[in-house]
């Protein structure tokens, strides 16, 4: 007898793993969306996502944020705001984040077919015991019903503005959707309907196979069609269309730890797009980058003139910002401003005046020449800041160059002295090099109104203003890197830079020292101390963020890791 229940167990238990591993698993919801989206967001859990945003401690402190204030008053905010508005009168209410979360179920995405009228279909999967709590399902009597694949949706209009709103519940999954035909054509698709869906889009189907294993949110971009917006162009906070527009698809996956954030990127080229020659890593560069930086960036110079203007800009004199184009309107004269000041007294009328660029461009002209002759093809920048006395603030940096053969001493100092001549001295009268150390290292010093350092190792040449930070990454040369194959990565220890970076935006707003920095006369925050700085302050969670990046055949995949914790 116990055999027999034991051997009925068994069969029962072998019947039941084989029923799970039968069963039909749920369609994926890119099986659902129609084709022709620009953008698609899916979220395993998306209602824990919105619930942890919810009593986030960032989200409190952006809400009371001067970055806040100042984007609440943006012009397309409002653009945004009136249509929310016209959308919640189609729908009857105005749901605020606790409406989304009434509808944010677990599997969820989102698909963005229109920019300028936010046209968008969500679906997710939803218990309906939740979903009849919502304010949305408790309205759908005030809906016109419709049916699309066997099942009943509900739409309604505004009269007004014409804005719809339309909705639907079947088989687990809530549809929303401002567009009727969206909710329609979803609902097709769930019955079996043949009709293109984004899971079918060759630019949604490239970059997910592309991509590694799905994160906490997914984002997946139809780049080709996003750069064709003029609304895309015109609001892209990057303002890069030129640089997106060599990408067709692209595809970026979040996953959240307790230590950190890690997003993974992969971008697919277009395929008039021409992929980057072949390049040595920029990897032994990195490994060059000391503890105690606060800022690098490693990277293949396509270009002489980029890296020699960087060099003039953070080591010799910064380039003054051009004339305004004259083709703009003249600024009112405010009534209460002085029309001159006794230090116009010093104003010359009976010479020249200097050129707008004062010499930069013979600067960057000498630092490209020296750059090019040894075929500079990777550069170095670190960078710093540090307090100079109890009032100014300085940003020392060094810049490695790796060039194509071991640079030669005597060119190296010529061209320096050519790029701080016209700017330093007259004839390059004193500018002269001095030979020194910091630490165990041989450097060269030129010798004038600013510092400029210099020290040869092999085919790397390391220039700096500052002799510690100079010294911090001559003493890591000959280190491995930790990494191979990067064409670009970059670092932002924010931590550490916050102080300092509040303290240079200060000066820069020029904000009065009464203790109100964040608000000026306007009666709004100032652009760098009260806005950027309070956004600063709102992500002061992130320590730490890396960048790094390498191109694998047709494809650019990038890894960003935001490090949390103080």
């Amino acid at each position: 007898m116990k055999r027999a229940v034991l051997f009925s167990a068994l069969l029962l238990s072998t019947a039941g793993y084989v029923f799970l591993q039968t069963t039909v698993p749920s369609p994926s919801l890119s099986t659902l969306m129609p084709g022709g989206a620009l953008l698609y967001l899916e979220a395993p859990d998306f209602g824990h996502l919105v619930r942890d945003w919810n009593t986030s401690k960032v989200k409190a402190d952006w809400l009371q944020s001067a970055n806040y204030e100042v984007f609440s008053r943006s012009n397309l905010f409002a653009k945004l705001q009136d249509v929310y508005s016209q959308y919640g009168a189609a729908a009857g209410i105005l749901p605020g984040l606790q409406g989304v979360i009434e509808i944010a179920g677990t599997n969820s995405a989102l698909a963005l077919y229109g920019i300028r009228d936010v046209e968008f279909l969500y679906v997710s999967r939803i218990g309906e015991a939740q979903l009849v709590k919502s304010q949305l399902w408790a309205l759908r009597d005030k809906f016109e019903q419709r049916q699309a694949g066997g099942v009943s949706f509900y739409l309604r209009t505004d009269a007004a503005s014409k804005r719809t709103v339309a909705f639907a519940f079947t088989r687990g999954y809530f549809f929303l959707a401002t567009r009727d035909d969206l909710v329609a054509q979803a609902l097709e698709l769930l019955a079996g309907g043949s009709n293109p869906s984004i899971a079918s889009d060759r630019w949604y189907h490239d970059a997910v196979a592309a991509a590694s294993s799905p994160g906490d949110l997914r984002l997946v971009m139809n780049l080709e069609l996003l750069v064709k917006s003029v609304y895309f162009r015109s609001y892209w906070v990057q303002r890069n269309a030129s640089q997106v527009r060599q990408y067709r698809a692209g595809v970026a996956d979040s996953k959240r730890s307790a230590t950190d954030i890690t997003e993974s990127r992969v971008f697919l080229r277009a395929p008039e797009s021409a992929a980057p020659p072949a390049a040595d890593s920029v990897s032994d560069l990195v490994a060059l980058v000391p503890p105690d930086a606060e800022l690098y960036k490693a990277w293949h110079i396509a270009d002489t003139t980029e890296a020699a203007a960087l060099i003039v800009q953070k080591l010799i004199g910064p380039q003054r910002v051009g004339p305004r184009d004259w083709r703009a309107a003249p600024f009112a004269a405010s009534p209460d401003s002085r029309a001159g000041s006794e230090a116009d007294l010093e104003t010359r009328i009976d010479e020249q005046p200097l050129p707008a660029d004062a010499g930069i461009s013979d600067s960057i002209a000498a630092a490209r020449a020296m750059a090019k002759t040894n075929d500079a093809h990777a550069a170095l920048l670190v960078q710093s800041s540090s307090a100079a006395g109890d009032v100014f603030m300085q940003t020392p940096s060094v810049i490695v160059l790796e060039g194509g053969s071991e640079w030669n001493g005597d060119s190296v100092r010529s061209s320096l002295a050519a790029a701080a001549g016209r700017l330093w001295t007259t004839s390059q009268i004193g500018a002269a090099w001095i030979t020194g150390t910091v630490g165990q290292h041989a450097v060269e010093r030129l010798d004038g109104l600013g510092t400029v350092l210099f020290a040869i190792q092999g085919k790397l040449l390391f220039l700096s203003n500052d002799s510690t930070l100079l010294r911090s990454v001559l003493d890591r040369a000959g280190a491995s890197s930790t990494g191979s194959g990067l064409s670009y990565a970059a670092g932002f220890r924010h931590s550490r830079e916050r102080a300092n970076y509040e303290r240079i935006m200060a000066a820069l707003d020029f904000t009065s020292p009464a203790g109100n920095t964040a608000f000026v006369q306007s009666n709004g925050p100032s652009f760098f101390s009260g806005n950027l700085a309070s956004l600063s302050r709102v992500l002061s969670g992130i320590s730490e963020i890396r960048i790094a990046q390498e191109e694998k055949g047709s494809a650019t995949v990038q890894t960003i890791v935001y490090q949390l914790g103080q």
